[in-house]
């Protein structure tokens, strides 16, 4: 069995950490949107059926719109909290070496 160094284990997670947080960071407002574009005509449907043909044009176009927002805006708060999440990680990661160095202090008398 190989053993592993976790300094070496450590510097690939901060590096593999580092490297999606800043993809994440660059591309998030893209994907969230596609996420919109994807998940939000469904929903629309289902409001069509749920709504029926008697509502107004405006107001069933006006809730598809709302509901387009609506789903952006969770897939933004989804990949924030991931991303805080990563670098909280990253962050533990790169500062938690272990105990301090111990200090002996010497009482005044």
């Amino acid at each position: 069995m190989q053993r592993v160094d976790p300094e070496t284990a450590d510097a690939s997670r901060i590096r593999r950490l580092t490297d999606r947080v800043r993809w994440f960071e660059r591309y998030r407002r893209w994907v969230a949107i596609a996420i919109a574009a994807v998940i939000a005509p469904i929903l629309i449907s289902q409001l069509g059926d749920v709504l029926g043909t008697n509502w107004p044009m405006f107001h069933s176009v006006t809730m598809a719109v709302m509901l387009g927002v609506a789903v952006w805006w969770v897939a933004e708060v989804i990949f924030a909290w991931l991303m805080a999440l990563w670098e909280t990680e990253c962050d533990d990661l790169s500062r938690n070496r272990g105990l301090p160095r111990a200090e002996l202090l010497q009482r005044r008398k």
